[in-house]
């Protein structure tokens, strides 16, 4: 009976992800492999994402997809030259980490600026952070962001497989 249950398959064990989140496991070692892009502008641009995710196991946990599209063309952004994609990238990672688990899976350079990919646990409390954030007179940059759900992280497939 053992053979059958397997060769058919039995319902995957069930996760306890408040033990996962507290073990050390939530976040996978990180396996980085950097893009070379041509913008819809014609210039070429770089970007990154982390293929660590494409097999990730506890995808489920994480359904919600963010996007967060920064401009880096605006007043705020010429208001501080020195401004890079890495102080960037850095803020929005750790603001949403501390709010909830949060996966930063790509950033990509864009026309007006770049582009972040991530997956939290949460919805809500990243709305609000965001929308706070993107209202303030004193914001680092200037950004719009969309949330969805997207529990098999269909919306980074592609980038996950290049």
């Amino acid at each position: 009976m053992n053979f059958l249950n397997k060769f058919f398959g039995n319902k995957a064990p069930a996760v306890d992800w408040e033990m996962v989140k507290y073990s050390g496991q939530v976040y996978p070692k990180h396996s980085f492999t950097l893009l070379k892009l041509t913008m819809q502008n014609g210039k070429l641009g770089t970007g990154w994402v982390d293929k660590s995710y494409r097999n990730y196991g506890f995808k489920e946990f994480c359904p919600y997809h963010i996007g967060i599209s920064i401009d880096l063309t605006d007043k705020v952004a010429e208001n501080n030259p020195d401004l890079d994609m890495g102080t960037i990238e850095d803020f929005f990672s750790d603001e949403l980490k501390r709010i909830c688990i949060c996966h930063l899976v790509s950033r990509l350079v864009s026309d007006r600026g770049m582009e972040i990919e991530c997956y939290s646990e949460e919805n809500e409390p990243i709305e609000q952070f965001l929308r706070k954030v993107s209202l303030a007179e004193n914001r680092l940059v200037s950004f719009t962001y969309e949330i969805d759900f997207d529990p098999k992280w269909k919306r980074v497939n592609r980038l996950l497989s290049l």
